[in-house]
């Protein structure tokens, strides 16, 4: 399996809302998302794409059904998100210049942040240095590796999530498609704690302030509410994650 960051934004079966959080694919959805604005640039039309009633709405609906301290908050920004960028723009062209501009200042220039967690945690503070080799490490444990297309290295944030959007779509098509009960159950459970451990052992350990700082230096309000978005969205599924963990949905041999 390979990291990549695709086109769409949503890739897989239909999803209607009515699994839980960790069942379905809307995780996917948002994190495929959230990796390909930090990617490359976006245009007004991809971020309309993805505001559509049935790729917002669906990860909406899963939103209701966890608890409402762990979902206000994204909850209020994807409506945000949703009121600025849904509907039709007055002149389009100028808007995906200003939104390149904008990507161009924050990720290519050392005016802008570095969205590379080698940066935030590294020693060095240096490109590859031991929390790139940590990450790469860690793909190479669970049979994952970044498409050769992907120009970016594997600690880059759109490749690291990535690497989420990818273990949450397998997850949900593994409930959906397996035939072997037992095996569909194992190979979920190994989904889930890969998904777990790398947001506990990496995401986690650096994206908010990667976040607070692109908070801080954008001067277009998409990347400052995609910014917190994201903040928002890594730690709330890192809690969601922990509470499906602690409430003994694996047996200790799964943990």
């Amino acid at each position: 399996m390979k990291i990549q960051v695709k086109e769409g934004w949503f890739v897989g079966k239909e999803f209607d809302g009515s699994d839980g959080w960790m069942d379905g694919e809307s995780r996917g959805l948002f994190y495929s998302f959230l990796s390909a604005v930090f990617n490359d640039e976006v245009s007004v039309a991809k971020i309309a794409d993805f505001l559509r009633p049935e790729n917002s709405g669906q990860l909406e609906k899963s939103l209701e059904l966890i608890p409402e301290d762990k979902s206000a908050r994204l909850q209020e920004g994807i409506k945000e998100l949703k009121q600025r960028w849904g509907g039709h723009l007055g002149d389009e062209e100028k808007e995906n210049l200003d939104l390149r501009r904008e990507f161009a200042y924050l990720f290519l220039t050392p005016h802008g942040v570095n969205p590379y967690e080698s940066i935030y945690r590294g020693k060095k503070k240096l490109l590859m240095d031991k929390p790139w080799e940590e990450v790469r490490n860690f793909y190479r444990s669970i049979g994952i590796e970044k498409d050769k297309s992907q120009m970016h290295p594997e600690d880059h944030i759109a490749v690291e999530l990535g690497l989420m959007a990818t273990l949450a779509y397998m997850s949900g098509r593994f409930l959906l498609e397996a035939n072997d009960t037992e095996l569909m159950e194992e190979e979920r459970k190994d989904i889930l704690k890969a998904q777990y451990s790398f947001l506990e052992q990496h995401l986690s350990k650096w994206v908010p302030q990667f976040c607070n700082d692109i908070a801080e230096k954008a001067r277009h309000p998409f990347y400052r509410s995609v910014a917190e978005l994201t903040a928002e969205f890594v730690r709330a599924d890192l809690s969601c994650l922990q509470d499906y963990f602690t409430n003994d949905k694996f047996t200790e041999e799964g943990r």
